[in-house]
């Protein structure tokens, strides 16, 4: 699988039909996850992301645990993904939800997805950067349900804690 990694040092994987299919395989025999912030319609998305990884990252492989996603060189991976109708910018932010702080991952791989408004056909995925799980929740912003995410104006949803891209680790710059 081929990639190009952008001036700001993404990742950047064009979306193949076979990646979607895996995604969409992969989501409906899970189906809806509790505590599923989109009622179980992001679950394609999330496992996109993860195509996205495995395609970015050379003999990486799949775990699918609730602890982590995916394993590369002996490391655990916990992919989190956004999806997006806009391409990704360095001083967007990399979240986590408060629910899933517990999970064992070694680091957090975080994904962009990008899809034309109005579908669900993405096209475009971005590594945005790696992070050591600790490191993370050293250095976000924990955010409540309500509260309005002073960096964008966002109205949070879930309870999360949140990190700009541009304090992650480039791919290049973490191995």
């Amino acid at each position: 699988m081929s990639f190009t990694v952008t001036r700001e040092g993404f990742i950047q994987v064009d979306i193949t039909p076979e990646m979607r299919e895996r995604a969409e395989a992969k989501a409906a025999e899970m189906g809806e996850l509790r505590n599923s912030i989109r009622n179980g319609a992001g679950n394609v998305a999330g496992f996109l992301g993860e195509e996205v990884v495995l395609a970015a990252f050379e003999g990486a492989t799949s775990a699918n645990t609730y602890q982590h996603d995916i394993v590369w060189e002996n490391v655990t991976l916990e992919v989190k993904t956004k999806d997006r109708t806009v391409a990704p910018r360095l001083g967007y932010e990399a979240s986590v939800a408060n629910y899933n702080t517990t999970q064992k991952a070694d680091v957090y791989v975080f994904v962009s997805l990008y899809r034309p408004k109005d579908t669900q056909d993405y096209t475009t995925g971005w590594v945005m950067g790696i992070i050591e799980k600790e490191k993370y929740k050293e250095r976000a912003t924990f955010l409540n349900v309500g509260d309005i995410d002073p960096s964008n104006g966002w109205k949070v949803k879930a309870a999360c804690y949140n990190l700009p891209y541009d304090d992650l680790a480039r791919f290049e710059d973490w191995k």
